[in-house]
């Protein structure tokens, strides 16, 4: 055989096992549908990170307006915390230097812990996640306060499948539904929330992703990393 001859030869040897490979691999639209409605049932719930209660706000939290500091007042109004005041510590009794006639410091707004109240505990449920703290070490939780569940709309698309780990894997993209919690209609909710709200917003159109691996032969969910 010459040259010529076995180039083509080879060529068409790879081409043919391409054609075998990709028919044998490529997820069909049936399986990333399934796929996606698996990671949806399992991880579908919208949660806000807010892992243990009751929770305090603290003046800093207020000067940094952190999340605390915004939403739980608002939670308060919609009767789903409830919250009390924690009291200051006594000053410490000094001989001040201040004339007599120095106008009083103001006042300090106290700090407040808040606790879920019986309708907002119909809210937090038993989520096992894990975090990493700030030394980057892993931290488990086993519940969290979630406000809206996500299911499938359609699958758009998914990207080519890549070996990962000795499994190929590939990216699915879909369109989701929402069923949001009553109290979320309130516009003082979704101000506080813009996150959850961008969410509700781009039910049917906005486009999530779950990564897909085939295992045994079916393609099933699995969390990034894994």
């Amino acid at each position: 055989m010459n040259m010529k001859m076995w180039m083509m030869a080879a060529t068409l040897a790879v081409a043919a096992t391409g054609l075998t490979r990709a028919a044998t691999v490529q997820p069909s639209p049936r399986d990333m549908t399934r796929a996606v409605k698996q990671f949806l049932a399992e991880h579908g719930d919208l949660c806000m990170a807010k892992y243990t209660w009751p929770r305090d706000v603290t003046a800093a939290d207020r000067d940094a307006h952190s999340n605390d500091a915004l939403q739980l007042p608002v939670l308060e109004r919609l009767g789903l915390v409830a919250s009390t005041q924690i009291p200051l510590p006594a000053p410490a009794v000094a001989i001040s230097d201040a004339p007599a006639s120095a106008p009083a410091a103001a006042p300090v707004e106290p700090d407040r812990r808040y606790s879920l109240t019986a309708k907002g505990r119909r809210y937090y449920l038993q989520k096992k996640r894990t975090t990493l703290n700030v030394h980057s070490e892993p931290v488990e939780h086993d519940a969290d306060f979630c406000v809206a569940r996500l299911s499938l709309d359609k699958v758009v698309k998914w990207t080519p499948p890549e070996q990962v780990h000795d499994h190929l894997q590939t990216v699915a993209r879909y369109t989701y539904k929402i069923k949001a919690a009553v109290w979320l209609s309130e516009p003082d909710a979704r101000k506080v929330f813009p996150v959850v709200d961008r969410i509700i917003r781009g039910a049917g159109t906005l486009e999530m992703t779950a990564t897909v691996q085939q295992q045994n032969g079916k393609w099933v969910p699995v969390l990034p990393g894994q």
